[in-house]
C-alpha cells in the first residue's frame, strides 16, 4: 500500500526572530521545574498552561517530542507576518503528539501566518465520543500545515472553513469520521480562496455516525471554493461505514468550486454504506466550474473511477476537462462503470455542459464504460478516449437515453470477450468515427505517486 507520509526527525526551530526578541513557549509533560515560565529551561507542563498567553505575531510554541499532550490549542485573532509567522511545532527528539480526547486539538481562528508543522493529533475517536476536528482552520488566511498525523476525530482530520491561502502538506489523515481533508465555505458562494493540498494520504475515513442526512466518508472534499489544486495525493478505504443509504462519500473530490485542478493522485478501494450510492474514486460534482482533472488513476473503487455529477439546487456545472486519467476495476458496487454521468432531474435545466472528457484509458471488468443516469447533458464531449471491457462486458454505453445527449468522437473501443471469441466487436452507434481495433495495454505492478504521469503515459499511447 502506497503511503506518502514520512515523519522528518528534523524539526523546525524559530531561531529566526530570537535576536528581535520574539518569544518561545516550550511545553514538557516531563518538566520537574517549579518555576514553569514557558521557558526552553523551565517549560509549561500542560497544554492548560497555554490558554493564558496572549499570542502576539512570531510567536512559536514547542512541544516536546514523544510525549502525549492532553487538551487542545486554541490561538484566535492573531495577524502575524510572513517574516514573523506563529508557530506551533515539536522540539527535541521525535514528534509530539496532542490528545485532545472528545475536542478538537488544534484552532486557528481569524487568524493570519500561522504554520503547524511536525505534530501528530489524536481524538478519542469518531465512535467513542470525539465531536471536533483534528486541526481547524476558520476563517483564517496564509495558513501552513506540514507534516502533520490527524486520527480520532468525528469530523475532519483536517478542515478549513472561509479564508484563504492555505497550504496543507506531506500529512497522513485516518480513521476520522466525516472526511480525512476537508475545504468549506458560505453556501452560495465560492469565497474560499488559493488553497493547496498536495502529498497528502486519507485513509480508512469511514464515515460520521452522527450525519444520518448527507453523505459521509470521503478521503478528500472542497467545497465553496476558487482556484485549488489537490496533487501527489492518495485516497483509499475511506467511506465504508457511513451511517445511511442514498448519496454517498468519494475518494477526492469537489463541489461548488472554480478552477479545481485535481492532478497525479491515486484513489483507490473506497467504498460506502451497503445500501450506499458513490463511494467512487474521484467526482467533479455539482457546481463545478473551469477545473481540470488529468493524470489520476482510480482503482477497485466501489463507484466509479470518475463521477461527473450535478445534484438538484446546484450552480451551473461547466467549461470543464477530464483528460489523461485511467480508471481499473471501478463500480464494483454502484454504477458498474468506468465513469458514471448523472444528473437530478430537478437541474435538468442547468446540467453538465461543455465539458471534454478526452484521452482517458477505461478498463472495466464490471459491466459497462460510462454509465447515464438522467445524464442531462448539453455539450458534454467524449473524444479520443480507450474503452476496454473485461470480464463479459459487451455494452460500452449504458443507462437511459440521456447517453444520446453527449458527444462522441473518435473513441476506441474494445471488448476482450468479443475477440477472444473471434466475434465482432460490439457498436457503439452513437460514435460514427470509432475505432473497434484491438487494444493492448500494461498494467502498473506498482503505484509510485511522484511518478503517476509516467505510468498513465507508459500505460497506453492516450494522445493521438
Amino acid at each position: 500500500m502506497n503511503k506518502l507520509l514520512f515523519f522528518s526527525i528534523l524539526l523546525l526551530t524559530c531561531v529566526t526572530g530570537w535576536a528581535n526578541g520574539i518569544r518561545n513557549f516550550y511545553v514538557d509533560s516531563f518538566s520537574d521545574s517549579q518555576v514553569a515560565d514557558g521557558s526552553m529551561e523551565s517549560p509549561f507542563k500542560s497544554l492548560d498552561a497555554l490558554k493564558g498567553v496572549k499570542f502576539l505575531p512570531g510567536d512559536c510554541i514547542h512541544l516536546a517530542g514523544n510525549q502525549i499532550l492532553t487538551g487542545t490549542i486554541h490561538v484566535k485573532g492573531v495577524k502575524a507576518t510572513s517574516e514573523n509567522p506563529l508557530t506551533i511545532t515539536s522540539y527535541g527528539t521525535g514528534v509530539s503528539h496532542i490528545y485532545s480526547v472528545h475536542s478538537s486539538a488544534i484552532v486557528i481562528d481569524a487568524c493570519e501566518n500561522i504554520h503547524v508543522k511536525n505534530v501528530v493529533v489524536k481524538g478519542s475517536g469518531r465512535k467513542k465520543g470525539n465531536t471536533g476536528t483534528g486541526i481547524e482552520v476558520v476563517n483564517s488566511r496564509l495558513i501552513e500545515v506540514d507534516r502533520v498525523e490527524a486520527s480520532g476525530y468525528q469530523m475532519n482530520g483536517i478542515g478549513v472553513t472561509g479564508g484563504g491561502d492555505v497550504r496543507i502538506t506531506h500529512s497522513y489523515v485516518h480513521d476520522n469520521g466525516y472526511n480525512g481533508i476537508e475545504v468549506t465555505g458560505k453556501w452560495g458562494t465560492k469565497s474560499v480562496h488559493n488553497i493547496y493540498i498536495g502529498h497528502c494520504v486519507a485513509e480508512n475515513n469511514a464515515g460520521n455516525p452522527a450525519i444520518l442526512d448527507n453523505h459521509s466518508g470521503s478521503g478528500i472534499l472542497v467545497g465553496h471554493a476558487t482556484n485549488v489544486t489537490i496533487e501527489y495525493c492518495e485516497a483509499m478505504g475511506n467511506g465504508w461505514d457511513m451511517p445511511r443509504s442514498g448519496n454517498g462519500p468519494v475518494g477526492i473530490w469537489g463541489y461548488e468550486s472554480d478552477r479545481l485542478t485535481i492532478q497525479y493522485c491515486f484513489s483507490h478501494d473506497n467504498k460506502t454504506s451497503p445500501e450506499g450510492l458513490d463511494g467512487g474514486g474521484f467526482d467533479f460534482d455539482g457546481g463545478i466550474t473551469n477545473s481540470l482533472m488529468q493524470y489520476n488513476l482510480a482503482m477497485n473503487n466501489e463507484g466509479a473511477g470518475y463521477g461527473l455529477f450535478q445534484f438538484g439546487g446546484a450552480t451551473e456545472w461547466n467549461n470543464n476537462i477530464v483528460r489523461y486519467n485511467v480508471s481499473i476495476n471501478d463500480g464494483i458496487k454502484n454504477s458498474h462503470a468506468g465513469i458514471y454521468v448523472w444528473c437530478d432531474p430537478y437541474n435538468k435545466d442547468v446540467p453538465l455542459c461543455e465539458t471534454k472528457v478526452h484521452d482517458n484509458l477505461i478498463i472495466s471488468n464490471q459491466g459497462y464504460s460510462i454509465s447515464f443516469n438522467t445524464g442531462f447533458s448539453s455539450g458534454l464531449e467524449f473524444a479520443n478516449n480507450t474503452f476496454i471491457l473485461t470480464n463479459g462486458g459487451i455494452e460500452h454505453l449504458h443507462g437511459d437515453e440521456t447517453k444520446g445527449m453527449a458527444i462522441y468522437k473518435g473513441n476506441r473501443f474494445w471488448s476482450e470477450t468479443a475477440g477472444q471469441k473471434g466475434e465482432r466487436q460490439p457498436r457503439v452507434p452513437q460514435d460514427a468515427t470509432a475505432n473497434y481495433e484491438a487494444v493492448g495495454y500494461n498494467l502498473p505492478v506498482s503505484v509510485d505517486i511522484f511518478r503517476l504521469k509516467e505510468i498513465i503515459t507508459d500505460m497506453i499511447p492516450l494522445t493521438k
